[in-house]
């Protein structure tokens, strides 16, 4: 159970590459089997390398997004008409009676 509420709080706040760096693994006692620290230590860099990435293009996404919405509001407010201005219908008077 403690397994599936760690998942759903991962989900919830993204990791930083800053958690990534600072994250220290214990060494094995001596006689017995471990990991290669220089190994974990390569894939935590790889992993801070990817997060980076990861990060910069949501931030560049984001920055497109704010960019289009700004640009269709931009066009909308020239060519959509407005209501109450005086020809800004698109309809013809015989149009607008039937």
């Amino acid at each position: 159970m403690a397994v599936g509420v760690f998942r759903v709080a991962s989900r919830l706040v993204p990791m930083a590459p800053e958690q990534v760096r600072r994250q220290r693994f214990r060494r094995t006692g001596f006689g017995r089997r471990g990991l290669a620290e220089e190994h974990v230590y390569a894939f935590l860099r790889r992993v801070v390398d990817e997060l980076t990435a990861r990060d910069a293009v949501e931030a560049s996404l984001r920055e497109e997004n704010i960019r289009l919405k700004n640009a269709l509001r931009d066009w909308q407010g020239q060519f959509a008409p407005r209501p109450g201005r005086a020809g800004g219908s698109a309809w013809t008077g015989d149009q607008q009676r039937r």
